[in-house]
């Protein structure tokens, strides 16, 4: 066995170093990924609190920085056709902005790591879009009637390690007699990455200048 090997030092040294550098291809794979992971923003849209058009809309920063939301644009699928609106400010009221806390005012602002931010109700965001889109006068016309298909929630952010605006993106389904009920169509959440989705974001964040 060790004349063999002693025979054969060369070919077993060739080997071992063809090994080891294998070995740190795989290590510095890992801390690449794990680099490009921390670099990243991941931001989710979630149902909370049931599986009606009362439950209440998150958004959770699950990036590894604080994020920036600059505009959040929901989406009505209807009957007659798509309607879209941004949600970002919540809607006037008599108060005067500078008579309550930012955050009374509009979704706009930074988002920490490993938090989330409370929309409200999808009832009440679906209503706030009706409205501005001329779908409904009052806000109280049954959301039935508007004959939704499903709504779709765009949060554009920033976020520091990454250049340019960061779409995520997902779509709830409407169903029910009464379109009363709702779920999530997917099982995450997208992320918008594709040329013609950075242009219809950039168009949005220009909409609100």
């Amino acid at each position: 066995m060790w004349q063999w090997m002693n025979d054969n030092s060369g070919a077993l040294s060739v080997f071992t170093s063809i090994g080891t550098l294998l070995v740190w291809l795989f290590y510095a794979h890992l801390l690449l990924s794990g680099f490009r992971r921390q670099r990243k923003a991941r931001v989710l849209v979630n149902q909370g609190w049931g599986s009606q058009v009362d439950s209440v809309c998150l958004i959770s920063n699950m990036s590894q920085e604080a994020i920036f939301i600059q505009c959040i644009v929901l989406t009505l699928h209807t009957a007659q056709g798509n309607y879209s609106s941004s949600i970002t400010d919540l809607e006037q009221t008599d108060e005067s902005p500078d008579t309550g806390p930012l955050s009374h005012i509009t979704r706009q602002g930074p988002l920490v790591s490993g938090s989330y931010m409370n929309l409200g109700t999808f009832r009440s965001l679906i209503r706030q879009v009706a409205r501005r889109c001329g779908l409904s006068d009052d806000g109280e016309r049954p959301i039935a009637m508007l004959e939704l298909h499903s709504v779709t929630i765009t949060v554009i952010s920033s976020y520091g390690p990454e250049h340019g605006a960061i779409g995520s993106q997902r779509n709830f389904l409407i169903r029910g007699e009464d379109n009363d009920l709702m779920r999530p169509a997917t099982t995450t959440t997208e992320r918008l990455k594709h040329k013609d989705a950075n242009r219809e974001l950039e168009r949005w964040i220009e909409s609100l200048v």
